[in-house]
């Protein structure tokens, strides 16, 4: 059974790792939580900050692509709100991985690591 992430309660996403501001090993984090919708949107979560219920993670879509840094419960839940396939559900499936061992984000990752010198 799939759970939207608007079921989840502040308990579940308190389970998350605290939020840090040290992200100097991209792909090194763990991503703890998926959410995904019809509308092929992904969000791999690693972080959470209970006090400004921010996220740290990896963010996709197929307008504007892959990203990293950090979103709010407002952010995913402004997809909530437009209903039907925009609805973030959580993947019960998930299981914690290394975010640099995820297929869609691995050259994402490599590129983040190696950008090119542009001078």
């Amino acid at each position: 059974m799939s759970r939207k992430f608007s079921d989840l309660k502040p308990s579940d996403l308190c389970k998350l790792p605290g939020l840090s501001y040290d992200h100097s090993c991209i792909g090194e984090e763990r991503i703890y939580l998926h959410l995904s919708n019809a509308k092929k949107m992904n969000w791999y979560l690693a972080e959470y900050g209970p006090i400004g219920k921010k996220f740290f993670g990896f963010f996709e879509n197929k307008s504007d692509g892959l990203a990293s840094g950090f979103c709010t419960i407002d952010d995913i839940m402004r997809y909530e709100k437009k209903g039907g396939a925009w609805v973030p559900m959580v993947d019960e499936d998930w299981k914690p991985v290394a975010a640099k061992e995820i297929p869609i984000l691995i050259e994402y990752i490599k590129l983040m690591i190696c950008q090119p010198d542009i001078t």
